[in-house]
């Protein structure tokens, strides 16, 4: 019998793309939450916000319009259910759009206190055990300071009793994320043994890990 692990983290089936996917993005904002200060990222939820108002004003006429035909008749509210359904189809229109559109992926959506944004949108293939996530952090100008898509294998970070391993993962996006593994203190050696020694590195490696290593975030 696999033992449940002391985290709390529920059993996924590893058979399971979309579990596996879903599981891991619900590891990243409380993790990306509780990062160091000033490393530490507020979660956004304005598109979680715009899409449940959207929906509940949605809802909310559907529900007025019953209540009104039911209790006043076709004829008398005829009028005004054909407006309510025109305003339905409107906005259930919007906010397919909305999700299609604005949140396209997005799983978290953070702001340091300096006002860096991160935004995380992630995505799988059917049947590929592969976790794609695409990358964005902006400057509080706006401008991008890094965008790039990260990828990694779900057995990188889950058990074969299908738990999740939330170290793994946090050592994933600190070694694929700088400014998470900057601020991250655990994951500090499993940053600095990704970076090849610098007695075997070619000129543009060496390079490359001086700069990473000098970069202010």
């Amino acid at each position: 019998m696999d033992e449940k692990p002391a985290d709390g983290a529920q059993k996924v089936s590893l058979y399971s793309i979309n579990d596996l996917k879903n599981a891991t993005d619900d590891a990243l904002a409380p993790y990306l939450t509780k990062l160091p200060f000033p490393y530490t990222f507020k979660q956004s939820h304005y598109y979680t916000d715009v899409r449940l108002a959207v929906g509940y004003a949605a809802v909310s006429i559907a529900a007025a319009t019953f209540y009104a035909d039911w209790k006043l008749g076709w004829d008398a509210t005829k009028n005004y259910t054909t407006a309510a359904c025109v305003l339905y189809f409107i906005l259930n229109s919007f906010l397919t759009l909305w999700v299609w559109k604005s949140e396209a992926g997005k799983v978290f959506v953070g702001i340091r206190e300096g006002k860096q944004k991160l935004t995380l949108k992630s995505s799988v293939k059917k049947h590929v055990p592969i976790y794609r996530l695409k990358v964005r952090y902006e400057a509080p100008s706006g401008k991008n300071w890094v965008d790039k898509e990260i990828e990694g294998r779900f057995s990188q970070w889950f058990d074969e009793a299908g738990y999740l391993q939330r170290a793994e993962l946090k050592k994933w996006l600190a070694i694929n994320i700088e400014v998470v593994g900057m601020a991250d203190p655990q994951s500090k050696k499993a940053i600095e043994e990704s970076i090849p020694d610098e007695a075997v590195q070619t000129p543009i490696e060496h390079h490359q890990a001086q700069s990473w290593r000098r970069r202010v975030v």
